[in-house]
């Protein structure tokens, strides 16, 4: 490939990877994810164009992967992580990668079950102390406080304190029914909280966007 074309990829990755920053600032789950695969094609030939040019560092952040590999477990985005698997397995400048770039796609697969996992228990036993989960779930802790730490940040649930440990209380039920306002034109929907989490084409006006999700004694 001409160092023109590498500079074309170059380009084109720094410009994605800018935009995966905004969305993940803003939490633009699960859009962000999307950009983060349309990246993929440029990473390779952005690397051999620093390479070549003596950029330094020569492997750049590749906040990309580090986003799918960070968020799409917790919020169980199973495309995402098969889709980043497949793609390191192909690039062998990637799979063989000093910074462990296979290893850690791989693992991200296992924390989406770690995740699952911990997600049932903590259904099932509210209030349940952060300190003691990864044993009694059989897992290594970092990990499950690492998937816990996410779901702090994006609001899923709190912590909290009592005494020299953390009770973990989910924020809200995403199974249970919730209405949605659409912010286009007003009308009002219903269906699992979940649902509301993610872009909905509005059957009155037909926007594509996000519904605001009122609570209790909201007019």
């Amino acid at each position: 490939m001409r160092i023109a074309e590498l500079e074309a990829h170059h380009d084109e990755y720094a410009g994605l990877e800018a935009s995966i920053r905004t969305m993940l600032h803003n939490h633009e789950f699960p859009a962000v994810f999307s950009v983060c695969e349309e990246s993929f094609p440029h990473i390779v030939p952005a690397i051999k164009y620093r390479k070549r040019k003596g950029i330094e560092p020569e492997t750049p952040a590749l906040v990309s992967l580090h986003v799918i590999t960070k968020y799409a477990p917790p919020l169980f985005e199973h495309a995402a992580l098969e889709s980043l698997c497949e793609f390191v397995r192909s690039q062998t400048t990637l799979a063989r990668h000093e910074n462990g770039y296979l290893r850690a796609a791989e693992s991200a697969l296992e924390d989406e079950e770690i995740a699952r996992a911990l997600w049932n228990h903590l259904e099932a036993h509210l209030g349940f102390p952060q300190r003691d989960i990864g044993e009694d779930l059989g897992f290594n802790q970092e990990r499950v406080v690492a998937i816990v730490d996410t779901w702090v940040e994006l609001g899923v649930i709190s912590r909290t304190k009592e005494k020299n440990n953390s009770g973990l209380f989910f924020r809200c039920r995403l199974d249970a029914e919730a209405e949605g306002i659409c912010q286009t034109c007003g009308v009002r929907g219903k269906g699992r909280r979940e649902l509301f989490f993610r872009p909905i084409s509005c059957q009155k006006c037909g926007t594509q966007g996000y519904y605001h999700i009122t609570y209790a004694g909201q007019q």
